[in-house]
């Protein structure tokens, strides 16, 4: 479904950048890593064979085997080696990246950082650092499974693909409020949530540990209370349920919000995988049709208007033949499709 919960602690674990060591056909052992880093070295130190096996107290021979694989040093030679040719024993072994290997990466680290700051997914959840992340860990399988509940259940009744919502912990929100956002920026809606506790709408009869409070969807008047003093209930406020558990009043708020928001959150890429679909069922209905008569363009503020104005666009094979047949957008000819698509 492509959410998830973003983390500020960020670990880097070096691990070996090659496969250190192979077999050779004989039986030996052959380390490219170790033998391309140590001639390397050897070589920009401007040292011979010869020269360098003075210093370590072996012969120009075991040198030899070194630089091609053939053998490695004993653990007290390598640590010889380090300390000559002014590395770690680390970096011989590949367990270590070099100073120009670091400094692409920290580049690759910063393109990445640009390229998020410039890339802001349309839907978030933020949430306050403390009961609620606490909630998304602990109910993971279950957020994932409302989630992908609630954009299933959009699709079939409303006709529309909802993007890629992202789940992160906010500094500055209290430890039990959220916020949903559009772009990373634009609030829309925000609550609180008394998790572990679930919410019983329109309850006036308060027991200990009761906290009376309005649920943040439909402005209902009701308390929270301990969960586990739940009943099991109707699956909808409108089915007349007992309560309401957190992830169930967030995942509502959130299906609201992005029915409400849905023009601003649509883009061409959602309309060109709804075109996509309509072409694989009704390949008549989009051929020399989309894009050629009917632009995306049209498409996409067409399906944003009737979304926002409550219309189900799940017919989007009609409405593409409707605005092939129809060229002008004046409102008379939108309220004409409203009628003919709430028919």
């Amino acid at each position: 479904m492509g959410f998830f919960l973003a983390a500020r602690l960020k670990v880097t674990v070096f691990k070996p950048t090659k496969y250190v060591c192979s077999q050779k056909a004989d039986g030996g052992i052959m380390d490219n890593e170790f033998a391309e880093r140590f001639a390397m070295l050897r070589q920009g130190r401007g040292l011979t064979q010869q020269r360098l096996a003075d210093k370590l107290g072996v012969t120009a021979q075991a040198v030899s085997k070194y630089e091609t694989g053939q053998s490695l040093p004993d653990v007290q030679t390598l640590k010889s080696i380090a300390t000559v040719l002014g590395c770690t024993t680390d970096y011989l072994l590949g367990y270590e990246l070099a100073e120009e290997e670091r400094m692409d990466m920290r580049e690759r680290e910063r393109d990445g950082e640009i390229g998020r700051a410039l890339h802001r997914e349309s839907l978030t959840i933020c949430v306050g650092i403390g009961a609620l992340v606490d909630m998304l860990i602990e109910e993971g399988k279950k957020q994932y499974e409302s989630i992908h509940r609630m954009r299933v259940q959009l699709a079939r009744q409303y006709g529309i693909l909802v993007p890629v919502i992202r789940l992160m912990d906010q500094v500055g929100l209290g430890d039990k409020q959220y916020e949903i956002r559009l772009f990373g920026e634009t609030v829309v809606g925000s609550g609180r949530l008394e998790y572990p506790m679930c919410f019983y709408p329109e309850e006036t009869i308060l027991k200990e540990g009761d906290i009376s409070d309005r649920e943040p969807v439909y402005g209902i008047s009701g308390v929270w209370r301990k969960m586990e003093e739940a009943e099991e209930g109707a699956s909808d406020i409108s089915d007349g349920k007992k309560f309401f558990s957190c992830m169930e009043i967030l995942v509502r708020h959130l299906e609201r919000m992005i029915l409400e928001n849905y023009g601003r959150i649509i883009n061409r890429q959602i309309i060109a995988q709804m075109v996509e679909h309509v072409h694989r069922r009704y390949p008549a209905v989009t051929e020399g049709v989309v894009p050629e008569r009917v632009s995306l363009a049209r498409i996409q503020k067409t399906v944003a208007a009737l979304v926002t104005g409550k219309v189900p666009v799940n017919r989007l094979d009609y409405i593409i033949s409707f605005l092939e047949e129809h060229t002008s957008d004046t409102p008379e000819v939108l309220e004409e499709l409203k009628a003919e698509l709430m028919g």
